[in-house]
């Protein structure tokens, strides 16, 4: 809710190009005259800075409008997000508006919308250069069907959506605003890879952030209760948000209906949320969603799942089973072909066996079992903008205060932790039956870890991992015998390298032959297979 009174009170000092607030008439750090920051209504064709070519107008949000534009000196179409002209002059917009920018800096993720640059123009107009979207929000899939999401496609978006969210926790960022309108389809891609964009009302883990230009922080229709009353929110705050998104995805509607914003903000805080059963038939609902759905719609923030993460593992059981009944339906004796690296069936691995009375793999599949994963971790320092390299004790202190939270995490599910010591830190798990569980949940953590050290502005480091399987009576990759160092030392194209037996229990992660490596004291090569940081 817009308040109709903002001050005008944004000035800009051409010569040193910066923004000062209040009603002074000179620049204290140069003494030139300082002016009232116009409006800028932008149209296409217009240059802005020199610079862009704005080329159609995407949007209006709240408080900025995102024009097409062509940055003609990186040679490339962006997103270009702008403070809207009856914002333009006020201080508190301008900081809300720079915020975005700066906690969007924060994340990296391919499921959230990239940030290019920020900036100020020779006339003091703020403006946000983002990576360019080229698709249709989930909003508009949705509309365009006419009704929900099949249950497949609309799980596939909700895991996007909370890998996205989990990179966002992970930097310290809560969006506060997932709805169907921020969730971006590519056009090329069909439902993935979602990007999740508009961090205008994001903010740190804290008391909702007021300003004396935004009454309202937020969509009614997708608010958490927390928001309603102005109290704290953390990541708990977004989860009740995705299960607002979800329920859209699938039924057509939000949980909750209101003809005014007050009907909508008294239902979030009061009303209990409708069965799905209630606008979906019963057959059509996979078994164990509603169980996941409902808990991220409770109104007390303690009764909610903790973390993104875990919503997100969660959600894949159900995806997993859903996946394999309509298999089933299609073709009850399908099997995977010979040589493939994707697990036959999730039911399969996750079904409960003593060591003595694992089931039997298909045929024309090796008979193997791996008891244990381990991960050699070396953490690099990537480029320094001042010239400075440090050596390994400084990256050791480094490492061990940054990743002091993925180490304890693992520590807790049981894992064997040693460092870090200098750049390395070994971790081994026990796989105790669930090797495609333990092995996604690690490749997970390997992800945490690099985002925790991207957050760090110098040194600039970047995360390499080596994961490799332990065979019963074989020791570490046997009869591979590729040892960690040996996947380390390869090209840095590509940061996690994964052999071939915990390529098969890799999940739906994109796996890439790297290449083939020499088995020590043989001359046959080894395939290694690589996988990407961030978890798809």
């Amino acid at each position: 809710m817009k308040n109709t009174h903002l001050q005008p009170d944004l000035l800009f000092c051409r010569q040193c190009r910066r923004h000062f607030r209040g009603k002074r008439r000179q620049c204290p750090t140069d003494g030139h005259t300082l002016e009232l920051v116009s409006a800028f209504p932008g149209q296409a064709g217009d240059v802005l800075d020199e610079r862009y070519l704005l080329t159609s107008l995407i949007g209006v949000g709240g408080m900025g409008s995102v024009f097409r534009a062509r940055d003609q000196e990186a040679n490339r179409e962006v997103a270009l997000k702008l403070l809207r002209s009856d914002y333009a002059s006020n201080a508190s917009s301008a900081q809300r508006f720079f915020q975005e920018a700066r906690l969007l800096r924060q994340i990296r993720h391919p499921a959230v919308v990239g940030l290019h640059r920020f900036s100020r123009t020779a006339d003091g107009h703020l403006l946000i250069d983002m990576e360019l979207v080229d698709g249709e929000s989930v909003r508009d899939r949705v509309l365009n069907q006419g009704h929900g999401l099949d249950f497949a496609s609309g799980m596939a978006v909700l895991d996007q959506l909370l890998a996205a969210l989990a990179a966002c926790h992970d930097a310290g960022v809560i969006h506060c605003d997932v709805k169907p309108e921020n969730l971006m389809l590519p056009h090329n891609g069909g439902l993935a890879p979602m990007k999740l964009v508009d961090f205008g009302v994001a903010q740190a883990p804290g008391p909702v952030q007021q300003s004396d230009d935004i009454g309202i922080i937020g969509t009614p229709a997708y608010m958490s209760p927390e928001q309603v009353r102005g109290a704290s929110v953390d990541g708990r705050t977004d989860l009740y948000l995705v299960g607002c998104v979800a329920y859209e995805l699938l039924t057509g509607e939000p949980p909750f209906l209101g003809a005014t914003a007050l009907e909508l903000c008294h239902s979030q805080l009061l009303d209990a949320p409708p069965p799905l059963s209630s606008r979906l038939p019963a057959d059509q609902i996979p078994v164990g969603f509603e169980a996941w759905l409902m808990p991220l719609l409770a109104k007390d923030p303690a009764m909610r799942p903790a973390a993104a993460r875990q919503v997100r593992e969660h959600l894949r059981t159900v995806r997993h089973a859903h996946r394999d009944a309509m298999a089933a339906l299609r073709k009850p004796a399908m099997v995977a072909a010979p040589g493939s690296v994707r697990p036959p069936s999730a039911a399969l691995l996750r079904r409960p066996s003593s060591p003595g009375q694992r089931p039997a793999p298909p045929e024309g599949r090796p008979t193997w079992t791996v008891n244990m994963v381990r991960a050699l971790v070396e953490v690099r320092q990537s480029h320094s903008n001042t010239g400075i390299v440090y050596g390994s004790e400084a990256i050791e202190q480094i490492a061990r205060h940054v990743l002091a939270g993925p180490i304890q995490e693992l520590r807790e599910m049981g894992a064997e932790v040693r460092g870090p010591a200098g750049p390395h830190l070994e971790i081994r798990v026990s796989c105790a039956g669930d090797e495609r569980g333990i092995i996604a949940h690690l490749l997970d953590t390997m992800a945490s870890m690099n985002a925790h050290l991207a957050r760090i502005p110098e040194p600039r480091l970047e995360l390499r991992a080596a994961v490799v399987a332990e065979l019963p009576g074989a020791g570490i990759a046997s009869p591979m015998g590729v040892d960690p160092l040996e996947l380390l030392a390869l090209s840095p194209a590509t940061q996690v390298r994964v052999d071939e037996y915990v390529a098969r229990w890799a999940g739906r992660r994109a796996l890439v032959k790297l290449t083939s490596v020499p088995s020590l004291g043989s001359p046959k090569p080894t395939d290694i297979y690589a996988t990407s940081l961030h978890p798809v």
